[in-house]
């Protein structure tokens, strides 16, 4: 209890705390517009670019209802069985990375939805056989390429990287980033 009577200690115990206060502090306000930075991916009203008019976000749910109509036309049967269930995996985990907003996630589940998209297009390209709604399948196919071409062309990876230049990248950010282990946003590949 002496120990704690002594000025010297004491001013020591409040620099202590006042640090740890200050990088706490700072660790949650970096996190909090970090966040915010990353939540353009699913708000189209948050991007900065004034041509942009919708979000990563948005592209990716119609192409999980691109997938969900494709799924519909197909069938399970025959040669389609393969391509269906591969379809059926990659829309369910894009959907669970949507629900995560984990950015990393969510473009790996793109790609696999993208390839199971290939697979079902290679089946028809060998022959199978499409039912009734062959039709629908065409539009189906040229809605989700739609969908992924203006995901290609999205201003979100150049938000973040703004973001992660203009704002992680200034004084005094830049050292308490790294110092409290703020993850940065993700660019969407």
């Amino acid at each position: 209890m002496d120990l704690f009577k002594k000025r010297s200690t004491a001013i020591a115990v409040f620099v202590v705390v006042v640090a740890v206060f200050t990088l706490a502090g700072s660790h949650l306000s970096l996190t909090r517009v970090c966040r915010k930075a990353e939540d353009a991916f699913f708000d189209k009203s948050l991007l900065q670019a004034e041509d942009y008019h919708t979000c990563p976000g948005e592209q990716l749910d119609y192409c999980v209802d691109d997938a969900n109509r494709l799924l519909s036309v197909i069938g399970t049967d025959g040669p389609w069985a393969g391509p269906y269930e591969a379809l059926r995996a990659a829309r369910l985990g894009l959907i669970d990375a949507l629900e995560a907003r984990d950015i990393p996630a969510i473009g790996a589940a793109n790609q696999a939805l993208s390839e199971a998209v290939q697979e079902v297009e290679d089946a028809k390209q060998s022959g199978a056989p499409l039912p009734d709604s062959y039709d629908d399948y065409d539009a189906i196919v040229s809605d989700f390429h739609s969908a992924q071409s203006v995901l290609d062309d999205s201003a979100y990876s150049e938000h973040i990287l703004a973001f992660r230049e203009d704002v992680l990248g200034a004084f005094p950010a830049n050292i308490l980033r790294r110092l409290t282990g703020v993850r940065a946003p993700e660019t969407f590949p």
